[in-house]
C-alpha cells in the first residue's frame, strides 16, 4: 500500500490552458511523479472543505493527459467562430475541467469573448455560461475515492500551494496523522505587503502560519526564499519549527518545446523589440520601463528597441494603464502581449535582442531563468533572487536607479558587443536546472525518512563578485525583524537555520 503522496489539487484546479508562474512549477512536480517508474506515488487532492482523498481512476487518466499537454488548451485557435470556440470550452469541461477553478472560467470567458482585459458584458456574460456548464455536472463521475492520505500515519505526503490553501481556510474535522511538506515561492505578501492585494496578503499570512505550523518540511524555491523562511519561523517562535530546504527552481519551458516547432509572434515578426515577460502587477515594476522607454525615445529614436510586455494583467496595475494614457508617443513603441502560448513564448525569448527584469521583489524569477536558457541577456534588478536565478551572470541594476537603468538599457541597444559579449558568457557559464532535477530532488525531499544534513547551497549568485546575491540582504533582514513583535513573540538573536542543499545544476 502506498505510503507516499502528491496533490494534484492545482493542474485539476488549473484545468486545459496555458500554464504560468507557480501553477507551471506545479504541474511540473506532478509530471514528474507520475513519470517516476517506481511508481511509488498516489495522488490526491484536496476539497475546499480540507477533506482530501485520492483521485479516482477517471480523473487520474485526466491528470495524466492534463500534465503531458495531451488536452487542446483553451486559447488554442482563437480566431474560430463562437460555436468552435464554445465546444472546446466545453469538451474540456465534459473531459475532466468541470472541477476547475476561477482562472479556468477567466481564461474560458476571455477565449470566448475576445476580450483579453477581461471586462465588459460579453466577458461577464461568457463567465456566467462557463460556470453553467460547469453546474450542469459535465464530466463527473459517479464513484469516488474516500482514502484521506492526509490522516494515515506514517504516510509523506506533498502538499500543494491550492490544497496548503484549502486546509488553511476550513475547518477540517479529520485529524491531520501525515507527514506533510510543502514548497515555498516567498513570503513577499507578508514581507512586502503594500506590493500585493489587500485580500491576498491576508489569506496568504493565515496560509503561511498554517503552513509553519502543520507542515514537517518547508521546501523553498531559492537558497534566498529559504533563508527568509528561516528567519520567519525563528520569529513565530514554535516549539518546534519545520525543516527548512531546498530545491533550486530553474525554469522548464525550453525542456517542454523539444522537437516542437517555435511559432512566431506575427505583429513582431523581423521587428527589433526587447522582452519583459510577467504577469503586469505593481511587484513587477513595468512602470519603470515605460517612463525608461519614455525617456530614451528622444534621444535613441528607431535604435531603441520596442518594448515587448508578455503576461496576463493581475492587480494593482492603475499606474501602468495611467501612464500608458498620458503618454500617447509610446502607443507605437510599446506591445501587450496576453495568453501566449508555450511556442509563442520560446519564439519571444529566441528571437528578442534582450530582455529586463525590474521586479521590486521575487522568491526565484521565472522568466529571468527563462531568457537565459534560451541564450537571451537579461538586465536584472537587485532582488537577491534574481542574482541566484540568473547565477550571478547578468548584468545588475539597483531596482530604483533609474540613471543606472537608462545606462545599461542604453548600451544594450546601440552596442552589439554588449549582447555577443552576454550570450557568449550564457554559452560559456551558465548552468540550466532542468524539470526533471528539480522535481525529483524536491519529491525525494518529502519522502526522506530523516532530514538531510543541514546546509545552505552557495549558488553562483551568492559569491562576493555578484553583489545582487550576497548576504547583504539577509543581515539587514535580521537588522530589521530583531526585537519586533510576531503575536506574543519576540525576535533576538539567532543563525539562519538549516537547509538542505542546493540543486545541482544539470548539463546543458
Amino acid at each position: 500500500m502506498n505510503s507516499f503522496f502528491v496533490d494534484a489539487t492545482v493542474p485539476l484546479r488549473w484545468g486545459p490552458h496555458p500554464v504560468v508562474g507557480i501553477p507551471r512549477v506545479e504541474f511540473a512536480i506532478v509530471r514528474q511523479a507520475l513519470r517516476e517508474k517506481s511508481g511509488k506515488a498516489a495522488f490526491f487532492k484536496v476539497e475546499r472543505s480540507g477533506e482530501a482523498r485520492l483521485l479516482d481512476s477517471r480523473e487520474m487518466h485526466y491528470l495524466v493527459d492534463l500534465v503531458e499537454g495531451r488536452l487542446r488548451n483553451i486559447e488554442d485557435a482563437a480566431e474560430q467562430p463562437f460555436l468552435d470556440r464554445l465546444g472546446t470550452v466545453a469538451r474540456a469541461i465534459r473531459d475532466g475541467a468541470a472541477a476547475s477553478g476561477k482562472e479556468f472560467d477567466r481564461v474560458s470567458a476571455s477565449y470566448l469573448s475576445g476580450r483579453t482585459d477581461r471586462r465588459g458584458l460579453s466577458y461577464q456574460a461568457s463567465k456566467a455560461l462557463i460556470r453553467g456548464l460547469k453546474l450542469t455536472g459535465l464530466g463527473r463521475s459517479g464513484s469516488r475515492e474516500t482514502r484521506d492520505p492526509l490522516s494515515e500515519p506514517g504516510a509523506r505526503c506533498f502538499l500543494s500551494t491550492a490544497g496548503l490553501h484549502y486546509l488553511a481556510s476550513s475547518k477540517r474535522s479529520t485529524p491531520l496523522s501525515a507527514s506533510i511538506s510543502t514548497v515555498l515561492h516567498d513570503l513577499i505578501p507578508i514581507e512586502k505587503p503594500h506590493l500585493t492585494d489587500r485580500s491576498h496578503a491576508r489569506n496568504f499570512a493565515r496560509d503561511v502560519e498554517w503552513m509553519f505550523n502543520h507542515c514537517r518540511q518547508i521546501i523553498g524555491v531559492s537558497n534566498y526564499t529559504a533563508q527568509q523562511a528561516s528567519l520567519h519561523a525563528e520569529g513565530l517562535g514554535l516549539e518546534q519549527n519545520p525543516r527548512i530546504a531546498v530545491s533550486q527552481l530553474g525554469s522548464f519551458l525550453k525542456a517542454s518545446m523539444q522537437g516542437r516547432e517555435l511559432e512566431p509572434v506575427p505583429s513582431l515578426f523581423g521587428r527589433n523589440f526587447a522582452l519583459y515577460c510577467s504577469t503586469i502587477e505593481i511587484r513587477k515594476n513595468h512602470i519603470l520601463l515605460l517612463k525608461l522607454w519614455a525617456s530614451l525615445l528622444p534621444e535613441l529614436g528607431d535604435r531603441l528597441p520596442k518594448l515587448v510586455f508578455c503576461g496576463r494583467w493581475g492587480w494593482m496595475y492603475d499606474e501602468v494603464k495611467a501612464y500608458l494614457a498620458s503618454h500617447p508617443q509610446l502607443a507605437e513603441h510599446v506591445v501587450i502581449l496576453s495568453d501566449m502560448s508555450d511556442a509563442q513564448l520560446a519564439w519571444l525569448y529566441r528571437s528578442a535582442s534582450f530582455g529586463l527584469y525590474p521586479s521590486l521583489a521575487e522568491g526565484w524569477g521565472l522568466g529571468a531563468a527563462e531568457s537565459l536558457d534560451f541564450g537571451l541577456p537579461i538586465i536584472v534588478s537587485d532582488t537577491p533572487s534574481l542574482g541566484e536565478a540568473t547565477q550571478g551572470l547578468m548584468p545588475v541594476c539597483p531596482v530604483s536607479d533609474m540613471e543606472a537603468w537608462r545606462t545599461e538599457v542604453r548600451k544594450a541597444a546601440t552596442d552589439p558587443c554588449w549582447g555577443d559579449a552576454l550570450r557568449d558568457r550564457i554559452r560559456r557559464d551558465y548552468r540550466p536546472i532542468d524539470e526533471s532535477a528539480f522535481a525529483m530532488r524536491l519529491l525525494s525531499l518529502v519522502q526522506a525518512e530523516a532530514p538531510l544534513e543541514p546546509s545552505i547551497a552557495e549558488s553562483p549568485a551568492s559569491r562576493p563578485e555578484h553583489t545582487a546575491g550576497s548576504s547583504a540582504p539577509i543581515h539587514a533582514e535580521r537588522q530589521r525583524l530583531k526585537g519586533m513583535s510576531f503575536g506574543k513573540h519576540r525576535l533576538g538573536r539567532w543563525p539562519v537555520r538549516a537547509a538542505g542543499s542546493g540543486l545541482p545544476a544539470s548539463s546543458p
